[in-house]
């Protein structure tokens, strides 16, 4: 150690300890490397292995917007045009997609109309086929409603494509009030005034009405039908409870309903006008045991007068019916 002191060499110093000038030649250092990063060692000398290529933007040029519509109209457009007119013609001339026969139809609701009442106002065959077939998405569903409405049968109907070649029909079948006497043929009737074949395998319980002129239209039947039908429905009970029963009702007045009552052997013909049937028809039942005590037998009996009641009595021969003999009684309540 005197040698080195004599030499002019200074003591080292312990590990870790740094004179004042190491330490601002340090910081110095320090100051230096952060001065180089923050200006990004933008030096012409820099290594490249020491920082990032800088990444250059190329601006690349758009297709205008009439390029992208023509594209879109010949990879899009134009395929799903072919297709779908590909698609309408097949669907419209294949016969998969045609009803060849009442097979084809599906009838619900149903208890009197048959499905060869269908095919035969459809114009097709009820099973086979004739060659002809009716396309079921071409076909007009209001006009094959007005053809299923013109079975007589057929109030009303709602009809139902079924893909392929399907027609569901349901119907509301008209319902028959009494049995119609025009011209010699019996059919059956409904509230608005239509005729009515009766069916094979049916069976009604129906008085006869008489006096229906088909010729005068459907209003006028509508309307005389309807006085019937008042006249049924007030009655209702009170005549099944009295033993007698409606036998036929003649409506050929439209204010004077003749109806023909029967009760065992007895027949009786009574003029219940066009209102208040079940008051008439009680004063018919309160006055029926003082008719009964006449010895001549009764035609007809009228009750359309207030307060007295007309009796008829049957002729007795043949010459007096000739003579137009008429014989009365009034009877007052």
């Amino acid at each position: 150690m005197e040698d080195r002191r004599r030499l002019g060499v200074a003591d080292p110093k312990p590990p870790g300890s740094l004179g004042s000038g190491s330490k601002l030649m340090a910081r110095k250092l320090i100051e230096d490397e952060t001065t180089l990063l923050a200006q990004g060692l933008d030096g012409e000398e820099e290594s490249p292995y020491l920082r990032r290529q800088k990444a250059v933007t190329v601006r690349r040029r758009g297709l205008s917007w009439s390029w992208q519509w023509a594209i879109f109209i010949v990879t899009v457009v134009a395929p799903l045009g072919i297709a779908s007119c590909f698609l309408t013609t097949f669907v419209g001339t294949s016969p998969r997609f045609e009803l060849r026969s009442g097979d084809d139809t599906q009838l619900m609701a149903n208890h009197f109309v048959t499905r060869e009442d269908v095919a035969a106002a459809l114009g097709l065959p009820v099973h086979g086929s004739n060659g002809f077939g009716l396309n079921v998405l071409r076909l007009s569903l209001e006009d094959v409603r007005k053809q299923v409405e013109s079975i007589p049968w057929v109030q009303s109907s709602t009809l139902t494509r079924v893909l392929p070649n399907r027609l569901v029909i349901r119907v509301v079948e008209r319902e028959p009030v009494a049995y119609a006497n025009v011209g010699g043929r019996v059919s059956l009737v409904d509230g608005e005034g239509v005729f009515l074949d009766k069916p094979e395998s049916a069976n009604f319980d129906f008085p006869v009405i008489t006096g229906l002129d088909p010729t005068a239209g459907r209003e006028q039947c509508k309307g005389r039908i309807a006085l019937y039908q008042d006249f049924i429905r007030e009655l209702g009970a009170e005549i099944v409870h009295s033993g007698w029963t409606v036998s036929e009702a003649d409506l050929s007045d439209g204010d004077d309903l003749k109806a023909l009552l029967i009760q065992g052997r007895e027949t009786l013909q009574v003029h219940f006008g066009h209102e208040n049937f079940l008051a008439h028809f009680h004063t018919f039942l309160a006055l029926l045991p003082e008719l009964r005590k006449s010895a001549t037998p009764l035609d007809s009996v009228d009750l359309r007068y207030r307060n007295q009641v007309v009796v008829n009595p049957q002729e007795r021969t043949p010459a007096s019916s000739a003579a137009g003999v008429e014989h009365s009684q009034t009877l007052k309540e």
